[in-house]
C-alpha cells in the first residue's frame, strides 16, 4: 500500500494525475521563493539593459513596472487560478480551450520551440558567467564564444537534467537556497550603482541608443518589450501553480515573486547598462565593484539562471508527458529530461548567436503568449465560471467531453491566430515597424484583448448550439 500511495504521488507530481491539497508542496513563501528564482536570472538584466537602448532611467523604471505587473498578473490569471484550484497540470487544463488534440499543437508551438530556446540561451549565459570568472581570476580576456563559454553551457544543461530528474522536491530547496541570497545580491549591486553615481545623476542619464526621435514611441517599445517579459512566463508558472496549496498561493505570490524579482533584476540592468554603457550583465559586473564583487556576483547570477533553468525544464516535461504519446509517456522520467535536452545541447554547440538575437526572441513570443493569454482567461472565467470537469479532462481522447471536433476546438485556434496577427499588424519586433494604435494601447494588450474577445464571442454563438467543449448553458 505504501508503494502504490508513493507511486501515485510521484505520478502526481509529473502530470499524471490531479495533486490533491494535502500533495501540495508549496506554501505562500516557497511559492514566492520559487517565482523569485525563476525570474531572477541574467535575462532580467538583459531585458533591463535592452530598455536602456530605447529610454533613460525615469521612463524606463515606469516601463518595466508597468509592462512587467500587466503581463504576469493576466498571463497568473490565466494559467495559475485553475492549476491552483484544481491541481491540475497545465496542459491538461488547456484541453478545455483547444481539445485535445489542439493542446499537443499548443504546447509544441508555446513549449517545444521556445523552452529549448530558453534553456539554450540560459545556458549560454551561464558559460559567458563562468568564461567573465575565469578571465578575472587569470586576468586574461573574456572570450563570450570560447570553447570555455561552450564547455560551461554544455554542463549547465547537464546540471539542469540532475536537478529535474530528482522531482520537485530537490527544485523547492534548490530555489529556497539560491532564490534569498540572489535578492541579496541584487540589493547590493544596486547599493554600489548609487554609491558611484547619485539618484539624481542615473535618473538624468540619457538612453543609450533610441531608435526614433519621437520619445512617445521609444517610451512604449519600451513598455512593449515588458509586457513580453510579463507574457513570457505563460508556459511556465502553471505547472509551478499546480505544486501550491490553494489557488489564493497559486496567484499571489507571482506579483511578489515573478513581478518584483524581475522588476528588481531589470532595474538593476536598466542603471547599469547607462551608467556603464554596457547591456551585458557579464561584462558590466566586473565593472561594478571591481574584482571581488565581479567574482560573487558572476557566480551567483551563474546559478541563478540554473535555478531559471531547472524550473522551465521541469513544467515542460510535466506538460510532455500529457500531451505525448503512449509510449513516450511509459519512458522513464529521466530518460524523457534527457531527450529534451538533446536539443538545446545542439543549439550550445552549433548556434552560439542566438544569444545575440535575444531581445527580439523575447518580443516575438509575446505574440503567441499574449493571445493565450487572453483565450485562458475568456475560457476559464467568463465561459466556464471557474469549473472544469477533472475526470473529462483526464478521460481518453475518443470519450473525452473536451474533443470539440476530430480533439480540435477550431474556435480556440482561430482565437489564437487572431491574437497573433493582431500583434504583428500593430508592432513588427523584427523591424519594429508600428502601426499608429501602437503609440496608445501597445501591441500586447490589443492581441490578448482580441483573442479573448473572438473565442468568447464564437463560442457563445456556435460551440454551445454544436455541443462541444461541455460549456454550461447558463
Amino acid at each position: 500500500m505504501a508503494k502504490i500511495t508513493a507511486d501515485f504521488r510521484a505520478a502526481a507530481e509529473r502530470g499524471d494525475a490531479p495533486l490533491l491539497p494535502a500533495e501540495r508542496l508549496w506554501g505562500f513563501w516557497e511559492f514566492s521563493y520559487a517565482n523569485a528564482a525563476l525570474a531572477i536570472a541574467t535575462w532580467a538584466f538583459l531585458i533591463g539593459g535592452a530598455v536602456g537602448l530605447f529610454v533613460g532611467p525615469k521612463e524606463g523604471i515606469a516601463a518595466i513596472v508597468i509592462g512587467n505587473i500587466i503581463g504576469v498578473v493576466l498571463t497568473a490569471l490565466a494559467t495559475c487560478a485553475p492549476a491552483g484550484k484544481y491541481g491540475i497540470e497545465q496542459f491538461i487544463a488547456l484541453r478545455s480551450q483547444f481539445g485535445t488534440h489542439g493542446s499537443r499543437l499548443v504546447y509544441v508551438l508555446a513549449v517545444v520551440f521556445l523552452t529549448m530556446g530558453w534553456l539554450a540561451v540560459l545556458a549560454m549565459m551561464f558559460g559567458r558567467s563562468i568564461d567573465g570568472l575565469t578571465a578575472i581570476v587569470g586576468s586574461t580576456e573574456a572570450s563570450p564564444t570560447g570553447v570555455k563559454m561552450t564547455i560551461a553551457a554544455l554542463g549547465a544543461i547537464l546540471l539542469t537534467w540532475f536537478i529535474v530528474a530528482r522531482g520537485p522536491t530537490s527544485i523547492k530547496i534548490f530555489n529556497m537556497v539560491v532564490s534569498p541570497a540572489l535578492a541579496v545580491l541584487m540589493v547590493w549591486m544596486l547599493y554600489l550603482l548609487l554609491s558611484k553615481h547619485s539618484f539624481a545623476d542615473l535618473m538624468a542619464m540619457p538612453a543609450l541608443a533610441p531608435p526614433f526621435e519621437d520619445s512617445t514611441l521609444n517610451f512604449i517599445i519600451a513598455i512593449e518589450v515588458n509586457l513580453a517579459a510579463g507574457f513570457s512566463w505563460w508556459p511556465y508558472i502553471g505547472n509551478l501553480g499546480r505544486l501550491t496549496k490553494t489557488e489564493r498561493t497559486a496567484f499571489w505570490p507571482n506579483i511578489l515573486g515573478i513581478f518584483g524579482a524581475a522588476a528588481l533584476g531589470e532595474i538593476v540592468g536598466l542603471l547599469a547598462a547607462v551608467a556603464l554603457g554596457q547591456s551585458d550583465p557579464t561584462i558590466w559586473m566586473t565593472q561594478i565593484g571591481g574584482l571581488a564583487v565581479g567574482l560573487i556576483a558572476l557566480g551567483f547570477v551563474a546559478f541563478a539562471n540554473i535555478t531559471s533553468m531547472a524550473n522551465i525544464l521541469y513544467t515542460s516535461i510535466v506538460g510532455l508527458r500529457q500531451v505525448g504519446t503512449e509510449g513516450l509517456r511509459k519512458l522513464r522520467w529521466e530518460v524523457i529530461l534527457g531527450l529534451f535536452c538533446v536539443i538545446p545541447l545542439i543549439l550550445v554547440l552549433f548556434f552560439p548567436g542566438m544569444y545575440d538575437g535575444f531581445f527580439i526572441f523575447l518580443v516575438w513570443t509575446s505574440a503567441l503568449n499574449s493571445a493565450l493569454a487572453g483565450i485562458g482567461i475568456a475560457d476559464y472565467f467568463f465561459l466556464r465560471r471557474q469549473k472544469l470537469d477533472l475526470r473529462g479532462l483526464h478521460a481518453p481522447d475518443d470519450r473525452s467531453p473536451y474533443r470539440f471536433l476530430g480533439g480540435f476546438n477550431p474556435i480556440g485556434l482561430c482565437a489564437l491566430a487572431v491574437g497573433f496577427v493582431v500583434y504583428v499588424w500593430i508592432f513588427n519586433p523584427q523591424t519594429l515597424e508600428s502601426a499608429a494604435v501602437f503609440k496608445y494601447l501597445t501591441a500586447s494588450i490589443p492581441s490578448c484583448l482580441a483573442a479573448g474577445l473572438v473565442h468568447f464571442g464564437l463560442t457563445k454563438a456556435f460551440a454551445r448550439a454544436a455541443g462541444w467543449g461541455a460549456y454550461p448553458r447558463a
